[in-house]
């Protein structure tokens, strides 16, 4: 019989094994669990913060050898590092490394030696293991040496004001230093001087520091205006690009403006006004309430702390589109869901990737940090 002429009984067995192949072809992964990576695993159950506990993380970043780092605020105030987050419990494995527990209505101590931060915001972790962290209250930028549990000013004299740009960053003043991003070359650091209405600038090499964007008036940005020549309605994080494009959330300007050329653009809620929506739309017509936080996925787009929406989003700046991808806007809450975009969080302040390129969120008022996998991916 020729080759080409099967009994029509073996060309239908054919046909089926290849209609079940099709059929049973692996569909997408599944997204891996969300797990709780510090903290409270149920969320925030009582109102008085336990120095035991991480409470009221505002952020978290990973070091070259993938320990996680993070900041309190004003519940607790320090500076604390979990080894094998990926290994971790949940509920263990937590080391307070720098700073002295104590809360908001606590004055400050005056025992020598005492590492006595104020509303910690942000933590930020050079290549070579030097971590940064933003002491808001005391309008100053730290290190801390891993090594040395050593703790040294880098920026800011301690007073609130505005001085020192062209001079010595230790010597010039922040208005509460909120946030503190590393540039991708590691050789400067960006930091959000809310009450001066500005983003300055901190060249790590040469230990001086610049205003960047900002003409240190408050108020809605002008789009097509230069960097320094618009108001800012409350600078709140930055972060930069590796071909210099800077993303700046402003809080009270419930929005993300984009520096890029020369110039300032919105590019997520041109309006200003505050608010949730626009979903898989333009992001220039959507809407955010609060932004703290803006960090990079490895696409290059930008993830959101939609912070008083109880979310967090993602700009796409290709395609100009937002995007939601973890938390059940506009409720808080802190059910632990299947994925990302069931889970509840309550006014998360910080988010970044891990290592393996999971998104990880400071869920801040839960007291803490979650990890699972980004929707598209990270």
């Amino acid at each position: 019989m020729p080759r080409n002429h099967l009994p029509r009984r073996a060309t239908r067995l054919g046909m089926a094994i290849a209609a079940l192949a099709v059929a049973w072809q692996p569909g997408p992964a599944a997204h891996a669990e969300v797990r709780v990576l510090g903290g409270a695993a149920a969320g925030r159950t009582v109102g008085k913060p336990d120095a035991a506990v991480v409470n009221e993380p505002f952020a978290v970043a990973f070091d070259a050898a993938g320990r996680m780092y993070g900041v309190e605020y004003t519940r607790g105030n320090r500076l604390f590092r979990i080894a094998k987050p990926q290994e971790s419990p949940g509920l263990e494995g937590v080391e307070f490394v720098a700073g002295t527990f104590h809360t908001a209505d606590d004055k400050p101590q005056s025992q020598s030696g005492a590492v006595w931060f104020n509303g910690l915001h942000d933590v930020a972790v050079a290549a070579d293991g030097v971590v940064y962290v933003a002491d808001t209250f005391n309008h100053r930028i730290c290190t801390f040496d891993a090594a040395t549990g050593a703790v040294a000013v880098v920026a800011g004299r301690g007073s609130a004001g505005f001085s020192g740009d062209g001079g010595p960053a230790a010597q010039a003043e922040f208005k509460q230093a909120y946030c503190g991003s590393l540039a991708p070359d590691g050789r400067s650091l960006l930091v959000a001087d809310i009450g001066n209405a500005r983003l300055r600038r901190i060249d790590l090499v040469a230990r001086t520091v610049d205003t960047i964007v900002g003409s240190g008036k408050a108020g809605k940005s002008v789009d097509g205006a230069k960097p320094l020549e618009t108001p800012l309605a409350g600078p709140r994080a930055a972060c930069v690009t590796p071909d210099g494009t800077i993303y700046l959330a402003l809080r009270e300007g419930n929005a993300l403006v984009e520096i890029k050329g020369g110039v300032v653009r919105t590019v997520v809620n041109a309006s200003g006004k505050g608010g949730y929506g626009g979903d898989g739309g333009p992001g220039r017509d959507a809407l955010l309430a609060g932004p703290k936080y803006v960090s990079l996925d490895r696409r290059g787009r930008v993830l959101i702390a939609d912070t008083e929406n109880h979310c967090i989003r993602r700009y796409d700046p290709a395609s100009g589109t937002i995007e939601l991808v973890a938390g059940t806007p506009a409720r808080h809450g802190a059910t632990v869901g299947a994925d990302l975009l069931s889970t509840q969080l309550f006014r998360p302040h910080g988010c970044c990737l891990d290592p393996q390129g999971r998104l990880v969120v400071a869920d801040s008022d839960n007291d803490r940090i979650i990890v699972g996998d980004l929707p598209g991916g990270g």
